[in-house]
This record gives structure tokens, sequence and C-alpha cells, in this order.
């Protein structure tokens, strides 16, 4: 069975989760790449801020996926990093998504 195939057996349910999907492959790809163990509760976290910040993208129009990645990467190296950034501006964030700018939210610490 192709991939094809595949996707118009999927349940109505599942076609609606494809973007949760791809996030959840974006957070588990980059924690891969970091060697990092990512327990449940942080990828379900980091899901549901990187689906929010996707839902308000309005101007970069990025791919969840990468949202997701980006934010796992930053959570990688700060465990403190969602605390960090939960209260910002989500266009500043998308900024650094789009720039690959990991060190976005200390120079903002920085500046306060």
């Amino acid at each position: 069975m192709n991939t094809l195939e595949m996707y118009k057996i999927l349940s109505d349910e599942d076609k609606s989760n494809l973007t949760i999907y791809c996030i959840y492959d974006g957070i588990y790809d980059a924690a891969k790449n970091e060697n990092f163990e990512i327990s449940d509760k942080v990828a379900m976290d980091i899901q549901e801020f990187a689906y929010e910040l996707y839902l308000d993208d309005e101007f970069t129009n990025l791919p969840a996926s990468q949202i997701a990645f980006f934010l796992t990467e930053c959570y990688t190296k700060d465990e403190k990093f969602l605390d960090k950034v939960k209260d910002m501006d989500y266009d500043y964030i998308l900024e650094a998504v789009e720039n690959d700018n990991g060190d976005f939210y200390k120079d903002d610490e920085i500046e306060r």
C-alpha cells in the first residue's frame, strides 16, 4: 500500500490532527539530534506552544514542524526556556524561528 492509499484511509480525526502529528515529529527529531530524552509532558507543552505560534503566524507562514523543531532545540539547551518565553510577543518568537536565532530570549532578558 502506498502513502496516498494510506492517507485516504485515515480517519477524519487523524486527518484533522496531521499538523499536530507534524509538530510532534519536529519535536522528537530535534530531541534526537540533540541526544536529549524528552518527557511526554514536555513534548506536550512544546506541542501546545508550537501549535499556538503556528496558528498565530500571519506573516512568516512557517511550517509547524519548523517551529516545533526550533522550540525543542532551545529547550534542550535551556530547560527553563518555555517559562522564559511564555509571555513574549509571538511575532518576536516567530522572527527568531525564521532567523534561527536560538539566543533571542537571552537578549530580551538583558534589555529588561
